[in-house]
């Protein structure tokens, strides 16, 4: 049994040592653009996809695959959303998790 706890231990600080680090995005920078990961999906999938579907593609919402538009122009639909058709998350999600999502709409295709 105390094998098996060193192991996830030591699997566990492996997998830790592993992921990716950026001090911009640690500190809470927005001004990085973080890359595409497992977060901004995450993120959209707890967040979004009950609107605009699970893949995006729409529902409620409007599909959100190759939208054209500018990073500053989707990141500020986020925060301040749309009268009656989208609620604003600027006091629900920190900047370094609205670049995030921006980040992985902007990788639908």
């Amino acid at each position: 049994m105390k094998h098996r706890r060193w192991i996830f231990l030591l699997l566990a600080c492996g997998l830790n040592a592993c992921a990716p680090y950026h001090p911009a995005v640690a500190r809470g920078a927005d001004a990085v653009k973080p890359s595409v990961d497992i977060n901004g999906r995450t993120l959209f999938l707890r967040n979004c996809a009950h609107c605009h579907g699970a893949d995006a593609r729409g529902d409620e919402g409007p599909d959100l695959h190759a939208l054209g538009l500018a990073d500053d122009w989707i990141a500020n639909r986020i925060r301040q959303g749309k009268a009656g058709q989208m609620t604003a998350f600027a006091g629900k999600l920190q900047p370094p998790k609205i670049a995030a999502l921006v980040a992985y709409v902007q990788s639908l295709k």
